[in-house]
């Protein structure tokens, strides 16, 4: 009997919890960053390197190629394929997402904008209700726990009643609990409609 009732304890909280599932599922959060890089000249960067998505790229017409060996410039400058520039005094400057070198080797700045953006889609109303409803089962499942835990105890003191016959108070207890965990069960289904 005691089987019985677990097993259909797990039955009807995995047939609550399904629909819960599914639909908890429709509301995503997409999170997003893109650059775009200012500059404060009107004539577009033609000729040499610029810093684009963290890589150096060498400006080819209207393409860009990266940057695969060092690159010595006019000026004494090396770049490096990693972003990293040398001048000639032997500074080290790591480049940043913009910046731009020329065909001789000077270094333009160049602020980037960046946009970050978070969306949320889907049914995100639902989520309160959901939080609300996985309470309500918490709760009817301590309560269901405890009813096993009783139903358990009184099981094992009737089969004692072969070896020997129980009190009556022990069985009124037992009974009283049983009852009590009853009506709490039944109120929660009612509150919960």
């Amino acid at each position: 009997m005691l089987q019985r009732f677990i097993l259909a304890s797990a039955l009807l909280l995995g047939a609550v919890l399904a629909p819960l599932c599914s639909q908890a599922q429709t509301a995503t959060i997409n999170k997003s960053e893109r650059g775009r890089t200012t500059t404060t000249s009107v004539t577009p960067l033609r000729q040499g390197i610029i810093m684009r998505n963290g890589k150096p790229m060498e400006v080819q017409g209207k393409g860009y190629a990266p940057l695969t060996q060092a690159r010595t410039f006019p000026n004494g400058s090396t770049l490096q394929p990693n972003g990293t520039l040398t001048v000639a005094g032997g500074e080290v400057i790591q480049l940043n997402e913009g910046d731009r070198l020329d065909l001789k080797g000077n270094l333009s700045r160049s602020p980037v904008e960046v946009h970050r953006s978070t969306t949320v889609s889907g049914d995100t109303t639902g989520i309160g209700k959901y939080l609300t409803q996985a309470n309500q089962m918490n709760d009817r499942l301590r309560l269901l726990q405890e009813k096993q835990r009783v139903l358990q105890l009184k099981n094992e003191l009737l089969q004692k009643t072969v070896q020997k016959k129980p009190t009556d108070a022990e069985l009124k207890k037992l009974d009283a609990d049983l009852a009590r965990l009853e009506k709490q069960l039944a109120a929660q289904e009612q509150k919960k409609q």
